[in-house]
């Protein structure tokens, strides 16, 4: 088995004795393309009109895709918690690794992008240091990986864990969507209450700490009731439904692009809990057929380096051949482009995998 390939858990979904973990590989295949189609989909809502046609499909797209970020956090939770590594080990063997191809996608993006004649030498460092857009997730993913020991600490003992999950939801999502409904009703007590809060240390605390652990905890879960599935997938479709059609009717009458696709929203809590389960439940080790096990397994290796080159695409084949304008109803328009990237970037992390050292470092 490829050294390379054992390394990297966030992409191989591979626990300690080889043990492959294979509703993680769907799941992760389904986020990545979700996230393309996030990027995707930032394209129309950022030029139209929320009155518009497109910038209305575009923004039920847009909300429809943001479990995806969520699963990926509580994905790596579930492989990284679940392996005993030292400090010193996580620091030289994962991020290291993971800066490494930070660093050099950055350097990338840079230079793709570059303007000799408008060419700032400082302003270019500084972009190179700070990453392209969607690099953010690699600076998450360090910091988590810096914090992990602590977290598989907690992670030993069920009911500190489940203690600490608790904590974490109350001050991330329930006190704070609690304080948020309020602006539509009161601004003053709103303001009072989230002055109160924000000035409270806890209100620090991130949400990607708590997918992190929530996606470890739902993986040991071996076994839930069936009545409290049912409980959870409806809590995921009412809140795939608020996140779409009801935000999307908000913003209407607000008169104002806004959104609820915050991680920290219960809309998006729910609809990524719910996602999780359902795979966790219908696509487990033994009602997958075997070939087609091996053709995801495949694709799966590669979605970390789709993550990492799709808005290479996105940016200088997409947006410079105008695929936005063709004459096709955006329904099928915008899945269409979405697939043509997924593809693509499959393609080229193929290649670029094939290349002796290159593909190490890159992909």
């Amino acid at each position: 088995m490829d050294k390379n390939q054992n390394e990297n858990i966030i992409l191989d979904g591979k626990f300690k004795n080889n043990l492959r973990i294979d509703y993680f590989d769907y799941l992760k295949i389904l986020c990545s393309f979700c996230v393309i189609l996030i990027h995707v989909c930032a394209e129309y809502t950022s030029k139209y009109n929320i009155n518009s046609y497109k910038w209305k499909i575009s923004y039920y797209y847009n909300g429809f895709s943001r479990f995806s970020v969520p699963n990926f956090f509580m994905i790596s939770g579930a492989l990284f918690l679940n392996r005993d590594l030292s400090f010193k080990k996580i620091v030289n063997k994962y991020i290291k690794r993971i800066y490494i191809h930070l660093l050099l996608w950055s350097i990338i993006y840079s230079l793709i992008n570059i303007k000799l004649k408008k060419l700032n030498i400082k302003k270019k460092i500084f972009q190179i240091i700070k990453g392209h857009y969607h690099l953010w997730y690699l600076f998450s993913t360090m910091g988590l990986y810096i914090i992990s020991p602590f977290f598989r600490e907690i992670a030993k003992n069920k009911t500190l864990l489940e203690s600490f999950l608790i904590i974490y939801f109350f001050f991330i999502f329930i006190i704070p969507n609690y304080i948020y409904l309020l602006s539509y009703y009161s601004k003053d007590t709103f303001n009072l209450l989230n002055y109160i809060y924000s000035n409270l240390t806890i209100n620090n605390l991130s949400n990607k700490n708590f997918y992190f652990i929530l996606g470890y905890y739902l993986y040991k879960k071996k076994e839930i009731k069936y009545e409290i599935k049912i409980i959870i997938y409806i809590l995921g479709l009412m809140g795939l439904i608020f996140t779409t059609i009801l935000s999307y009717n908000l913003a209407i009458l607000k008169k104002k692009k806004i959104n609820h696709f915050n991680s920290n929203y219960l809309n998006i809590f729910f609809t990524s809990i719910s996602i999780f389960m359902f795979f966790k439940s219908n696509f487990d080790n033994n009602k997958i057929n075997k070939e087609k096990k091996n053709i995801f397994q495949k694709i799966s290796k590669f979605t970390f380096g789709i993550y990492l080159i799709h808005p290479l695409i996105i940016e200088n084949i997409i947006n410079k051949l105008h695929f936005h304008y063709l004459r096709i109803n955006i329904i099928l328009l915008i899945p269409m482009i979405n697939t043509i990237i997924f593809l693509f970037s499959l393609i080229m992390v193929i290649i670029l995998n094939k290349i002796p050292i290159i593909g190490k470092y890159l992909i």
